[in-house]
């Protein structure tokens, strides 16, 4: 009960389509009341029959399947329209959860099991209503066609009891393997399609390097493993379908065999076995179809278990004051690690100075990247405290302090879409070409922009991939500029380009760090040299900080680092 309660909450705040939804019922209601009538219908033609054919009873019983044909229909569409309705609005909930998630959720999860939460599992969410409403007809129909075998034959009725628990059994049986089904089908569809998506996207590194037949005995398990669930499936549909026409012929045993003595002595006729028959199987199928709306249940709840988790996270926080002004950002005593045996800082204390450019170097792995995500409130530290002025972050709106940001990242992807939609994606004004021209003049970006077909209206490739890595950063430069930020967030955005690009990339930089608090992660001495402070990190701790002067005179990594960085210079 505790498991179907969280189930269930997965509703909660759903808009559900309550009109949809009663006229699926009324159309299953009418389905199944015209279904009953049809049997008595067929009942009194068969006796009618013996002597004279009646014309108005045939009629009667072709109008009438004609309208079970009309209610069919109706139920059939209405039943797929509450699904995807149903199925769309979870889908947007969980969604708009994903993005409201602390970013540490995102470290235990693939991101293809994640998109997995969003695109098929949502789908399941729909069968708890419509099965719902099923069981209500199917009650309605069991306990009015009983009524009906009682009124006929009391006697052939309560042969037909049996019925009940044969079908409990069958149906028993069925859920539970209809759970274990959803469960693993969730799981191994995943694991097979972010095999898949990972190692496509990767064809040429594999060729490269020669793992084909690495890759195509690793794929064999993933694949096996796909095909015995697949088969568990089938096999689960097959079980009910052998259920159900085990439960079919024990209507037809029971209402024949018994029966058939009824006539023979003349104290049952044709037409009333024939309709007790109808009867008998009707019961045996919407019993049947009850407990495999149970299963159906209970298969749901296996591929909704993930959602239900999903759900049940804490959101990042949502309160707090307005970031006002600029102060100085201060580290003290900070540490922080992604898992608890593997620590990445380590007891951080500096203080990054409003209106100054603070420059971070250190060894891969020192801990730099972590610091800017801690700074962007990516991550919140485990110990310690970051302050903004005298006061501690966490106080302060998480959307207001993030709009105070710009950040200019080594891979700065774009979305899919126009270059102009690029430029704009997360501000909430309108720009005119002029200010949009403006930024990508600042941004080395004007050149290129106007010779792409199209312009600012050009489609971008997926992850940018018809600009070059320096026109890209180009691109968030000019983005930044649009957001007009207090606070600048360099992490490494001139590594990896060439002499040509880095240098477009770096005058870019040079006029939006102007005015602007801007704290850095350097690659290159040169860069240093701009900054008014210079902080080096080894291993998660800070190891020195200082002016660029005091530190080339007294830290031995800066030291090394500048000689590098001559060395690079001169060659």
């Amino acid at each position: 009960m505790k498991a179907l309660k969280r189930y269930v909450n997965i509703f909660k705040g759903v808009k559900l389509p309550w009109v949809c939804m009663l006229t699926l019922l009324a159309f299953s209601m009418v389905e199944v009341t015209l279904g009953l009538q049809s049997v008595e219908l067929s009942a009194s033609i068969i006796d009618a029959s013996q002597s004279t054919i009646d014309g108005q009873r045939l009629l009667r019983y072709a109008v009438n399947l004609i309208l079970t044909v009309a209610a069919t229909v109706g139920e059939t569409y209405f039943d797929g329209l509450l699904c995807q309705k149903i199925g769309a609005s979870v889908r947007v909930k969980v969604w708009d959860k994903l993005m409201r998630l602390p970013l540490s959720h995102y470290d235990t999860e693939s991101p293809n099991d994640l998109v997995s939460r969003v695109t098929s599992d949502p789908g399941s969410a729909s069968t708890y209503i419509s099965t719902g409403i099923a069981c209500i007809t199917t009650v309605y129909a069991t306990v009015v066609a009983f009524r009906q075998l009682f009124t006929f034959h009391s006697g052939l009725a309560t042969w037909s009891l049996l019925i009940i628990p044969c079908t409990i059994g069958v149906g028993g049986i069925y859920a539970a393997m209809s759970y274990h089904s959803s469960l693993l089908g969730a799981r191994n569809f995943a694991k097979t399609t972010g095999y898949m998506t990972e190692h496509v996207h990767n064809l040429r590194l594999i060729r490269a390097l020669g793992t084909e037949q690495y890759e195509k005995k690793r794929s064999g398990g993933i694949f096996r493993k796909q095909y015995w669930t697949d088969l568990y499936s089938r096999s689960t549909v097959a079980y009910m379908v052998v259920g159900l026409q085990t439960l079919s012929c024990m209507s037809l045993i029971i209402s024949f065999v018994a029966g058939g003595r009824m006539v023979a002595d003349g104290t049952l006729t044709v037409g009333t076995l024939i309709v007790f028959y109808g009867f008998s199987s009707m019961v045996a199928m919407h019993l049947s179809n009850l407990f495999m709306a149970v299963g159906a249940i209970i298969g749901a709840n296996g591929e909704l278990k993930k959602i239900s988790q999903l759900l049940e996270q804490a959101d990042e926080p949502t309160g707090g004051e307005e970031v006002t002004g600029e102060e100085d950002i201060v580290f003290d005593n900070v540490s922080f690690a992604y898992r608890e045996d593997v620590p990445v800082l380590q007891n951080v204390s500096f203080r990054l100075r409003a209106g100054r450019v603070t420059a971070i170097v250190g060894t891969n792995g020192a801990g730099k990247s972590t610091l800017m995500k801690l700074l962007e409130r990516m991550y919140e530290p485990q110990e310690g405290q970051i302050s903004f002025g005298s006061r501690d972050v966490r106080d302060f709106n998480l959307g207001s302090w993030r709009h105070a940001l710009g950040i200019v990242a080594q891979d700065t992807p774009l979305m899919s879409g126009t270059v102009r939609e690029n430029l704009t994606y997360g501000l909430d004004r309108d720009i005119g070409e002029e200010e949009l021209k403006q930024a990508i003049r600042l941004a080395n970006a004007y050149d290129f922009i106007m010779e792409t077909p199209g312009g600012f209206d050009a489609e971008v490739g997926p992850g940018g991939s018809n600009f070059s890595g320096g026109q890209r950063q180009c691109l968030a430069i000019a983005r930044a500029v649009l957001r007009s930020p207090r606070y600048l967030l360099l992490d490494e955005a001139t590594s990896n380009l060439d002499a040509k690009c880095e240098a477009d990339v770096s005058t870019a930089l040079d006029r939006l760090m102007e005015g602007r608090t801007t704290v850095m992660i350097a690659h290159s001495y040169r860069a240093t040299q701009e900054a008014d402070d210079v902080i080096v990190m080894d291993n998660g701790q800070v190891v020195g900080m200082g002016t660029p002067e005091d530190l080339i005179k007294t830290n031995a990594y800066y030291q090394a680092f500048a000689h590098r960085g001559d060395k690079e210079a001169v060659s």
